[in-house]
């Protein structure tokens, strides 16, 4: 009889393990060969002999549909003989989140009560500057190090593997272009001056705006700029430039700004002159009413190259416009990996309050990307089943035990 009894305990408990398997979502902890939630990359590293500082950019992409609560990032130089004419720092003026360390090694943290506005809304991309300084006129090649992390909320830190980045100092005196392109997350309107207006979060049929920064960080001037633009689906532009080459179906066009002259950033000294070393641009883009929100359109991209180099743009002749029969021509760019930089279109669902910053901060926000959570409703269910599952075993437990069994004596036993 005690046989029994224990063999129905161990059935009750093996019952119970399986409902609560049922019953309890898995833990943060991503298994082995999970898909990342966040991936990084750094471009830009090759910097002119000759330029004292060249800024670069950690771009930090969120793969959730949540907006995390706390990013991470750590840069570290690879070799013991780093020279201390060169070093990788966060900028002076801020940008990358509360930093600390030296030149052997730092970090940056951004966390949702601090620097909520540094952190990724789902599926979107933030740029997280890099200043490069260096002094001397001597080439070097050097590897340096970068590690992120990332946490939703109370889970743990996700982190990554360790990234190694090549940075070279090149003997090549000529242009260094870069751009920079902002999620598109605002509505807006055209105000007085052509100035645009912010009104609200962007919403199906809405009308925002696409800004993007072009700076030259060369050793050489450029007389002019040609940006390729492509926008997610859905999306088209709205009111071109008439610069800008539009494509049949609205969703890609060549803008050749041929008198947009960019000096190197050196020469960029006096803000009251008309010499520029960097240009804020923008395109109105619109999202389709028939879009469905909310959701992160994702695949748009810009890129820029130089145009008709000038030898000096103080000295040199004024601008002229191009005869009929010539065309403005790319010119060498010492760096073409950071002249091209992607962006998103974060579409609110109608009817949503907001400003448009792209993320409440606490781990919540919204998105179309794929839910990744524990359902809420499978939870409740599997819980229910728990609370059943053991209930029977016990019942049977109970009753097995009030059966009456007579002894060869006469006497009942329970």
């Amino acid at each position: 009889m005690g046989l029994g009894l224990r063999w129905l305990s161990r059935a009750g408990a093996a019952a119970l393990l399986v409902l609560a398997g049922l019953g309890v979502p898995a833990g943060p902890a991503p298994a082995a060969g999970a898909e990342p939630r966040f991936t990084f990359d750094l471009t830009g590293t090759t910097v002119p002999v000759g330029v004292e500082k060249k800024r670069i950019h950690l771009r930090l992409t969120n793969l959730t549909d949540r907006t995390p609560s706390q990013v991470i990032f750590h840069v570290r130089p690879g070799e013991p003989d780093w020279p201390h004419r060169i070093s990788l720092m966060w900028p002076e003026g801020g940008g990358s989140g509360e930093c600390d360390g030296d030149a052997s090694g730092w970090y940056c943290r951004i966390e949702a009560s601090v620097l909520p506005e540094l952190l990724p809304a789902p599926g979107e991309t933030v740029d997280l500057p890099i200043d490069v300084r260096v002094q001397g006129n001597q080439p070097f090649e050097g590897k340096f190090s970068v590690e992120a992390g990332m946490a939703w909320g109370d889970e743990p830190m996700e982190t990554s593997d360790r990234r190694w980045f090549t940075l070279r100092l090149v003997d090549d005196p000529v242009a260094d272009l870069s751009v920079v392109a902002r999620d598109v997350k605002q509505s807006v309107r055209v105000g007085a001056g052509g100035r645009l207006v912010p009104t609200g979060t962007l919403q199906p049929g809405e009308t925002g705006a696409l800004r993007y920064r072009i700076v030259n960080q060369g050793r050489r001037s450029v007389g002019g700029v040609r940006v390729t633009l492509r926008v997610p689906e859905t999306v088209t532009f709205t009111r071109p430039p008439e610069e800008c080459a539009v494509a049949d179906d609205r969703r890609s066009a060549v803008c050749t700004y041929d008198t947009l002259a960019l000096v190197p950033a050196g020469q960029d000294i006096d803000p009251n002159d008309d010499s520029h070393s960097a240009v804020e641009l923008h395109e109105l883009v619109t999202v389709a009413a028939s879009t469905r929100a909310p959701v992160t359109l994702t695949g748009g991209t810009v890129r820029v190259e130089g145009l008709a180099e000038r030898t000096d743009a103080r000295s040199g002749p004024p601008r002229t416009e191009l005869p009929a029969n010539a065309v403005a021509v790319p010119v060498a760019d010492v760096d073409d990996s950071d002249n091209q930089d992607g962006f998103a279109v974060l579409v609110a669902a109608s009817g949503s309050a907001g400003n448009g910053d792209g993320g409440d901060g606490d781990g919540g926000g919204g998105g179309g990307l794929p839910v990744t959570g524990p359902r809420t409703g499978l939870v409740a269910a599997s819980g229910l089943a728990l609370v059943a599952g053991g209930a029977v075993v016990l019942f049977l437990a109970r009753r097995r035990r009030a059966v009456a069994v007579r002894d060869p004596g006469g006497t009942p036993a329970a």
